[in-house]
């Protein structure tokens, strides 16, 4: 495990382009750089959970058909599937379950861009031991199977599994017309699969990234974003019937490279709501649309705070030094992949960007107070680069 300090200077983006700050321009922020793996090849998705029930976020890591976690605060790694249970693997999600204090994780795998009628899920429990094998059951085929998040949709205080198909079972290149699904499994039983309940919540072309939220400003129950073809849809299941609306149209452009990519909400030091986008798909943009004001859900205008994103494919929201104002962060795993941060000045109303790491291709980014010192901490994988780094927060 190897670890260094980051003290990376401010660039400003003014109008939506990028502009180099003086040579001398104060240090914004500052983190001490943890390689968690240094060897994880085509890593695609990190996520942070409690996964033995001590209290302490570990790491999750996917790619390369291995879903592995790492136990803080040494992270020793331990497996949890492999290519004999989930090759093609695309996603996770880690949840206590059944409150035995040991986490479920469900794993989306058998996973195939241009075979849109594959993918499977299934659902890996802890054995006795950390260091024993993980038990396997199989749940569902489900065509397209691409992102997965806990969390409880419709306010029974019991989690719901949510899963973000990326294309519909008839999508073909180039433009993958046929719209994805998006249900969300409700009953969840780690003993017995059958009874889970599939729900079906809204149809949106390419679905690339989902959020799940306890409530919305006004919507004081939870929803979905998700982002896609069409922009960034909100999605209310809390009720018998779904309700699915779009919020912005994310980039224009022609199919499949318009819409949304990648979504989080974040907030003003002002309390406003706005929505941090990538966009379009696998895009160029890293993009802020802020709430216009209460009342209808309307946002704009469009500002973006990067266009010099090449494959943008990851994006996390949080309040890194504690002043209130949301910070966005964004990756992109193609030339001159980087992990980038964008912190808004008030007085100045811009964005500036703060370069965090050139040594890793980010697929992924996700956040958590991963030593427990009360302030958000960043965790992201890279793929091409093989590794899994935690930017601790200092």
């Amino acid at each position: 495990m190897k670890k260094t300090i980051i003290a990376a200077y401010w660039v400003f983006a003014i109008a939506g382009r990028l502009v180099a700050g003086e040579a001398d321009a104060p240090r914004a922020f500052e983190f001490e750089r943890i390689v968690i793996d240094a060897d994880f090849p085509g890593g695609y998705q990190v996520e942070t959970a409690d996964v033995n029930g001590d209290g302490k976020l570990d790491v999750i890591g996917l790619g390369g058909d291995v879903c592995a976690w790492y136990e803080n605060p040494n992270w020793k790694k331990r497996i949890v599937t492999d290519k004999r249970h989930s090759p093609g693997i695309i996603s996770s999600a880690t949840a206590d379950l059944d409150g035995d204090g040991k986490a479920e994780i469900a794993v989306a795998y058998d996973f195939e861009m241009n075979q849109p009628r594959r993918g499977k899920l299934l659902l890996a429990s802890q054995g006795e031991g950390l260091d024993d094998p993980w038990k396997i059951t199989p749940i569902t085929d489900l065509n397209s199977i691409h992102r997965l998040r806990w969390g409880d949709l419709d306010g029974d205080g019991k989690l719901d599994l949510l899963v973000a198909p990326i294309f519909g079972p008839a999508a073909k290149p180039p433009v993958y017309e046929d719209p994805a699904q998006i249900v969300a499994f409700t009953s969840v039983d780690v003993r017995d699969p059958a009874k889970w309940r599939l729900r079906p919540l809204a149809n949106r072309p390419v679905t690339h990234a989902i959020e799940i939220l306890p409530s919305f400003d006004e919507i004081k129950r939870p929803v979905v974003l998700a982002a896609n073809n069409q922009g960034v849809t909100l999605i209310e299941a809390s009720n018998d019937k779904a309700v699915a609306r779009d919020l912005v149209p994310g980039a224009a452009g022609d199919r499949p490279k318009r819409g949304g990519s990648e979504i989080h909400r974040g907030k003003f030091k002002d309390g406003r709501t706005f929505l941090a986008t990538v966009e379009p798909w696998h895009g160029t943009d890293v993009v802020v649309w802020p709430r216009k004001s209460t009342g209808d859900l309307e946002f704009g205008p469009r500002t973006v705070l990067d266009d010099t994103l090449a494959d943008g494919h990851a994006l996390w929201v949080a309040d890194l030094n504690g002043d209130g104002q949301d910070e966005v962060l964004a990756g992109h795993r193609g030339k001159d992949h980087r992990v980038a941060l964008y912190d808004y000045n008030a007085d100045s109303q811009s964005w500036r960007r703060t370069i965090v790491d050139q040594a890793v291709a980010p697929q992924d980014l996700r956040g958590g107070d991963v030593d427990g010192d009360g302030k958000p901490d960043v965790v992201t994988i890279g793929g091409s680069t093989h590794n899994i780094v935690l930017y601790r927060s200092r």
